[in-house]
Parts: C-alpha cells; structure tokens; sequence
C-alpha cells in the first residue's frame, strides 16, 4: 500500500485481477500463450463475484478466419487458476473482452490479506 493510500481504505477498492502471459483455449484447439488483463470484484446486489478482462492477440495467434466471434467461450489458465469466459466483443485494437462464466482464474484479495480498517 502507497503511503497516499494510507488511512483513507483505497486498498479496499481496488478490484482483485491478473494481468500477464495466460494459456487460452477456444474450442478443441490447442492452448495459446497470450496477454490477458483479467479485473473482478463482488457485486452486492447480486451476491455474486463477477470478473471481466481481455485478451490480446488472439486475432493474430489463430488468425482471421478463426478468430472466436462474441458468445464464444474461452477456457483461459493463470498461474493462479483456471476459469471460463464468454467473447463479448473485440475492440478498435483487435482485443477480445470477455465476461466470466464461471470461477475466476486468478487469486482474490481476501479479507485477513488486507487487514482490519485502521490497520
């Protein structure tokens, strides 16, 4: 925690993610090492974790015939877990946003990690 963060509970809001090299599966292909920037937080409305990202350079590794259209699902591993999401788009850049499916695949920040307020 930055000394400016300090007292003022930022680090409570910072969504939990991943960003960095992920093994990506569409389909029965074979995996793909590719930059994905993975954020995600609990919605209390819904009592649910939603997590969300992108996924770079997908276009280019399968090329532009088989790149996955929106409502394709992407099987997508970190080094902190594995999960599954839907395309929702591709992006001015060519990057496909996904929207979770199922768990996420990197490590939440968990209470006890960040401490008691005042700490």
């Amino acid at each position: 925690m930055s000394e400016a963060d300090a007292g003022t509970g930022a680090e409570h809001n910072r969504p939990d993610g991943y960003s960095g090299r992920a093994l990506v599966t569409v389909g029965h292909r074979p995996a793909l090492t590719l930059d994905v920037q993975l954020s995600g937080h609990f919605e209390p409305i819904s009592g649910r974790y939603l997590w969300q990202g992108r996924v770079r350079g997908l276009t280019d590794a399968l090329g532009p015939a088989d790149s996955p259209c929106p409502g394709a699902e992407l099987e997508i591993e970190t080094p902190q877990g594995v999960g599954v999401a839907r395309v929702t788009a591709v992006d001015l850049w060519g990057s496909h946003l996904v929207e979770a499916v199922s768990g996420r695949p990197f490590t939440a920040l968990s209470e006890d990690r960040l401490g008691e307020p005042g700490d």
